[in-house]
C-alpha cells in the first residue's frame, strides 16, 4: 500500500486498519499474519478475504481506534471545505473457531470481522488536526484550541477556557491567551481525576475537567513540538531533531534524544496515572501506530529516526522506563 500514514491493530475483531492515501481500509488479520504461517493454502477462504473500503473517496485526514463505554469505535475525519465531518464505525464481530493466536502472546481465538456498522458522526466547524478519546468525551485539536464534546449530546466547549468573571483572574488570563495565540493544539492528556494537561507547539497548560485554567503558569518547552503523547508521569514532546521528556505535572525537563528526522509511531496508549493503566485509545490515533492485544505488557512509546551513521537508514527506537531495562 501507498502513502501509509497510520495503522492500528484490533486483534480481538481480527483487523489491520490502514490510512493509505487518505482512504481507510481494513484487512484480517489471517491475511496479513496467517494463523498457521506462511505457507496456509491459497484457497484457504480468510486468506482470500477482500480488505474492506470503510470510507469512500481520497478525503480522510486521521482517524483513531479507541474504546468507550465498553464499545470499540473507530472515528475518521472528512474534510468539508474548512469543516470537519466525523464518521464514528463500529466493528460487529461474528464468532469463529478460528486457532488461537499468534499475536502478542494472545491464547484467544480470534472472531472474524465481516462487516462495521455506522454507529454515529458528528460536525465541527473548523479545521481539525488531531482526536482523543476519554472514557465518556472526545476532544478534537482545531485552530482554536481543543473542542470537547459527548457523542450523546454532540455540543462542543472549548478547552482551555480563557474568559473568568473575576478581574484578577482575568489578567492572568490574558497573558495565557497571547501566548497561545496561533500556536497549534497537539494533544489532551489526562493527568488525575481532576486534571488535564493541553500540550500546544510551544508550551502547555494545565485544566480543570471543566476546561478551566487551574495553574496560572505554562510549560514551556525548549523547541516547537510537532507531536505531543502522554507516558505517565512524562510528557514527551516531538522535534524534527530532539526528543524532549517533561515531567508532566510540573514540567521539569527529565531528558533529551537527540537525532535527524523523528517521528512518533506509536504514543504507548498516551498511558495514565496508576499502575498499569492506559488512556482509552486503542492505537491509530493522529499520533499514527498503535496496537492492541491481550496478556501484553504496558504498551511503550516507539519512534523513528534518521540511522546516526548512513544516512539511508532509519531506525526504529522504543523507549523504556529506566527501572523497566
Amino acid at each position: 500500500m501507498n502513502r501509509v500514514t497510520q495503522v492500528a491493530v484490533l486483534e480481538e475483531f481480527n483487523l489491520l486498519i490502514l490510512l493509505s492515501d487518505k482512504q481507510l481500509i481494513a484487512y484480517h488479520l489471517d491475511v496479513v499474519c496467517p494463523p498457521n504461517g506462511p505457507s496456509v493454502p491459497q484457497a484457504d477462504a480468510s486468506v482470500r478475504k477482500a480488505p474492506q473500503k470503510l470510507s469512500g473517496s481520497k478525503d480522510v485526514g486521521f482517524f483513531l481506534a479507541g474504546k468507550q463505554k465498553d464499545r470499540v469505535l473507530v472515528l475518521y475525519q472528512k474534510r468539508d471545505g474548512i469543516n470537519s465531518i466525523f464518521k464514528v464505525l463500529e466493528p460487529v464481530l461474528q464468532k469463529s473457531a478460528t486457532s488461537k493466536s499468534r499475536w502478542l502472546g494472545s491464547n484467544r481465538g480470534r472472531g472474524q470481522t465481516e462487516f462495521f456498522r455506522e454507529y454515529d458522526e458528528f460536525y465541527i466547524p473548523a479545521e481539525t488536526y488531531g482526536l482523543h478519546m476519554f472514557h465518556s468525551s472526545l476532544a478534537v485539536a482545531t485552530k482554536k484550541g481543543m473542542e470537547v464534546l459527548t457523542l450523546d449530546r454532540k455540543i462542543t466547549w472549548g478547552v482551555p477556557n480563557l474568559e473568568s468573571d473575576s478581574q484578577e483572574t482575568r489578567s492572568h488570563l490574558a497573558l495565557i491567551r497571547e501566548r497561545l495565540k496561533d500556536l497549534r493544539p497537539l494533544g489532551m492528556f489526562r493527568l488525575s481525576d481532576a486534571e488535564f494537561l493541553v500540550a500546544f507547539t510551544e508550551c502547555a497548560v494545565y485544566v480543570n475537567k471543566l476546561g478551566d485554567i487551574s495553574r496560572s503558569v505554562t510549560m514551556e518547552f525548549v523547541g516547537r513540538a510537532n507531536n505531543a503523547c502522554l507516558y505517565y508521569p512524562y510528557l514527551i514532546l516531538f522535534n524534527d531533531d530532539f526528543v524532549e521528556i517533561r515531567d508532566a505535572q510540573n514540567g521539569r525537563m527529565k531528558q533529551v534524544i537527540a537525532g535527524r528526522d523523528i517521528h512518533m509511531l506509536d504514543d504507548g496508549g498516551n498511558a495514565t496515572p496508576g499502575s498499569g493503566s492506559t488512556g482509552a485509545s486503542l492505537g491509530g490515533g493522529a499520533n499514527g501506530l498503535g496496537v492492541q492485544g491481550y496478556n501484553q505488557a504496558p504498551k511503550t512509546v516507539k519512534l523513528s529516526m534518521q540511522h546516526p551513521e548512513y544516512e539511508k537508514s532509519y531506525i526504529v527506537v522504543e523507549l523504556l522506563l529506566a527501572e523497566q531495562r
